[in-house]
Formats: C-alpha cells, sequence, structure tokens
C-alpha cells in the first residue's frame, strides 16, 4: 500500500490551522495513530514526513525499538466502514518502510524472524 502523503499533508494542515483537531489513539516516538472524524478513520501516520504509512481501519497495534505491528480491517466507503471478514496484517519498521498487507500465515512466519512485538493495544469496538 502507497502512502498518501498529500491527502494527510491537508488534514494536518488543516488541523495545525485551525480550532480543530487529529485524535491520537496510540503513540510511539513520531508515529500515531489517528482518528479523523470517527474510530473507523483510524490510521498510522508519521508525524514529521505527513505520511499516512496504514490506512484504516487499524483495531490492534505493537511496538518495540524496531517495528510497529498492526492489524486493520479494510475501510470501504471513504473510511466510514470496514469489512471485519479480512484482518490484514502490517510491519512498519521505523525508518517507515511498511510490510504488507500481510495474511496471518505471513505474518507469524514474520514474528520469530524478525523478533516482532506482540500486540499491546486492541480497540474493541474496531475489532
Amino acid at each position: 500500500m502507497k502512502p498518501r502523503p498529500v491527502i494527510l499533508f491537508f488534514v494536518i494542515a488543516l488541523a495545525a490551522c485551525s480550532k480543530w483537531s487529529l485524535d491520537t489513539e496510540w503513540k510511539s516516538g513520531e508515529f500515531r495513530l489517528i482518528a479523523i472524524d470517527t474510530m473507523s478513520q483510524m490510521a498510522l501516520i508519521h508525524e514529521s514526513s505527513s505520511v499516512c504509512l496504514v490506512e484504516p481501519t487499524i483495531f490492534a497495534v505493537g511496538a518495540d525499538a524496531k517495528h510497529i505491528v498492526l492489524k486493520q480491517h479494510p475501510s470501504t466507503n471513504a473510511g466510514t466502514k470496514f469489512d471485519r471478514s479480512v484482518t490484514n496484517y502490517f510491519i512498519v519498521a521505523r525508518d517507515k518502510s511498511v510490510r504488507g498487507p500481510l495474511t496471518k500465515e505471513e505474518f507469524d512466519a514474520l514474528i520469530t524472524l524478525l523478533s516482532l512485538p506482540p500486540f499491546t493495544k486492541v480497540f474493541d469496538k474496531l475489532q
């Protein structure tokens, strides 16, 4: 999945220039999960580069010094709805490289190989 810096830059610029703000639901270094209007729009961004790394709907996250791991249900209808029948897995390195979407089997095969962190925060309403 390719980052969409133009759209996210607009969103962050709008938030910075107005009373409107982004809701940060989780943060690790310069990475944060944001929900713009609703929780179903939960996405991973990198603050200083204004890049959306993983699009909605993220419902679980974990992190260590090397990686951020995410579970996502793909969004539909501009992020206002999502498909709970599909779960994608993503691995984001601290250098902002993204591996995914992965299946559970592909993700499980990389857990030991990459020493991935566990999922430590789950958004139950999105799961």
